[in-house]
């Protein structure tokens, strides 16, 4: 073998292992934390009862498509008029250019926040958009907490002002905790400082791509500040509904469920709605 054909093997030797190395960091940086829900002893489903400092603001970012007109009804319609006068809520949908069934839409109910974004897809960046579109707005400046909810989840939302108003208010990522890593992505939520600081992060800017509720947990840990954030672990309230057999599921506890999810078919939605009114 000539000095030439030596050459040309090492270098497709360190193209290949440049591919690997390069397909392997993709995949980290973009694959989902995977895990089981914690073994979480719901036997004393109880919130603490320290005295809120004052009324909590929220913020609740219902994530939706455009397509998705009725499903949004059906949510105005149900636990929507309940809402509390403390609690505000958007539907979220990436639209760089709204149709004019969309823009009607918005212009009839005023409740839809439009994010500038390419295309329509959970995993190519929305929840950062949506974090950093209400980090940068003065009129939530004063909020204490951004909740990020799906279309297929119903909520309680009396519950879940309860519940924030006894929750610590700095630093804190609040949710349905899987495999002790991250919150699952039907409804999570972040004190308004963390909402800040995904905003500016140049980490959650650069990685802003990959399944988006182990996503946001990434950025913590690859920041080095995930030993500074509070876990609020909410997995007796935060479930899936029991038809969804996905092992998050469970039985709807009227007492004590605060958001329930998987309810892709309208009928489950109704149904939940009737059993937790």
């Amino acid at each position: 073998m000539d000095i030439q054909q030596k050459i040309l093997n090492s270098l497709k030797c360190v193209f290949t292992l440049v591919t690997i190395y390069t397909m392997i960091y993709v995949y980290k940086c973009n694959a989902p934390n995977l895990g089981q829900p914690l073994q979480y002893n719901c036997s004393s489903n109880s919130i603490s009862s320290i005295h809120p400092i004052n009324q909590t603001k929220v913020l609740i970012g219902i994530f939706s498509t455009t397509e998705k007109f009725m499903r949004r009804k059906m949510i105005r319609e149900t636990y929507l008029q309940h809402k509390p006068s403390n609690l505000d809520y958007k539907f979220i949908i990436a639209a760089p250019a709204p149709n004019e069934i969309l823009l009607n839409e918005m212009g009839l109910y005023n409740d839809i926040m439009v994010l500038d974004m390419p295309q329509e897809n959970m995993n190519k960046g929305k929840t950062f958009e949506f974090f950093r579109s209400v980090a940068e707005r003065q009129e939530y400046r004063d909020l204490d907490f951004v909740l990020k909810a799906d279309d297929d989840a119903y909520l309680r939302l009396d519950r879940i002002k309860y519940d924030l108003a006894h929750t610590v208010r700095n630093m804190t990522y609040w949710g349905y905790l899987v495999g002790n890593t991250f919150m699952a992505g039907q409804c999570y939520g972040l004190s308004m400082d963390l909402v800040r600081w995904v905003a500016n992060s140049s980490i959650s800017k650069k990685y802003k791509f990959g399944h988006e509720d182990s996503q946001l947990q990434k950025w913590f840990q690859w920041s080095n500040i995930n030993h500074q954030v509070k876990y609020e672990v909410r997995n007796c309230r935060i479930h899936d509904h029991v038809n969804s057999r996905s092992v998050y599921a469970r039985e709807i506890d009227t007492n004590s469920s605060m958001v329930v999810h998987g309810l892709k078919k309208d009928h489950f939605f109704m149904t939940v709605h009737y059993a937790l009114t």
